[in-house]
Formats: C-alpha cells, sequence, structure tokens
C-alpha cells in the first residue's frame, strides 16, 4: 500500500512539474512576438485618433504649440509621436544636465540642456554626436523645411 501510495504521489508531482514547465515556456518564450501571423488584422480603425477631440485644456494647447529643437530626426519624431497620441508628458521640475551638471534641463525627455547641446553639437535627448547618421539627417530635415519656407 505504501508503495502504490509514492507512485501515485510521485505521478502526481511529475504531472506538476510538466505543468510547470510547460507553462513556463509558453510564458517566458525567448522571443515572443517572433511568429508570422496568417490572418489580416481584426479591427481598424475608420478615423483617426484627434488629440484634442475631448481634451482641450491649456496644457494640451501647450504641449501641441512645443517647439522641438536641437535634437535629431528619430528623436524629433518619437517627441512628435508622443504629442501626436497624447503620450506626451512635460516635466513639471527642470532636471539635471548629464554634461554640466546643472539643472538645466527643461524640456522632457531630454537629458541636456539646450546650451550644452547646442555648444557640443549633439542630440539633446539620445547624445548622439552632429556626424552621426541621425543627426545628418537632422540638418537635411531643418534644411528641407527653411527651403519650403522661402518658397511660400
Amino acid at each position: 500500500v505504501v508503495a502504490t501510495f509514492c507512485l501515485a504521489r510521485s505521478c502526481s508531482l511529475a504531472r506538476r512539474i510538466s505543468y510547470r514547465l510547460s507553462y513556463y515556456c509558453l510564458k517566458y518564450e525567448p522571443q515572443p512576438g517572433n511568429v508570422s501571423r496568417s490572418r489580416a488584422q481584426k479591427h481598424q480603425n475608420v478615423t483617426a485618433f484627434k488629440n484634442t477631440l475631448h481634451d482641450t485644456t491649456v496644457q494640451t494647447k501647450k504641449i501641441l504649440s512645443l517647439k522641438i529643437e536641437n535634437v535629431c530626426a528619430r528623436c524629433k519624431d518619437i517627441i512628435e509621436w508622443k504629442i501626436r497620441y497624447k503620450k506626451y508628458k512635460p516635466l513639471t521640475v527642470p532636471r539635471k544636465c548629464v554634461k554640466c551638471e546643472g539643472k538645466t534641463v527643461k524640456s522632457a525627455y531630454h537629458i541636456v540642456c539646450s546650451a550644452c547641446a547646442e555648444r557640443l553639437k549633439i542630440c539633446a535627448k539620445c547624445g548622439a554626436p552632429e556626424g552621426s547618421e541621425s543627426s545628418s539627417q537632422m540638418t537635411e530635415d531643418s534644411e528641407n523645411k527653411a527651403e519650403a519656407d522661402q518658397e511660400s
């Protein structure tokens, strides 16, 4: 009787261990999202997201009127996306600059103050130097905008 009890107990233990292992393998897949989908998107938006549909406060208007300066093209796109989809959260108090160590960073998502970014010629958000690929796109974009402004 003892031997059968031990076998039954070890059997249930083995089942619990195998269940936990399979659960762990499903939950903690090494590359989640690396799966090719075979069907089309289930839901698609009919109308585009409007930032000011339900919220027309002073803070929203202030965020929409922000000028994004001293950042590379990639970082500018990221910040514009955050503003467009109401994910942008402005700073309430100035942050510390990683270059001059002063509390001079007044723009959200920036790590370098505007004075240091201009002086060192780096992106104020990611810190990439001006000669890198992302900052060269920044200068091309600003030149294209300047040409478009002159034409209009």
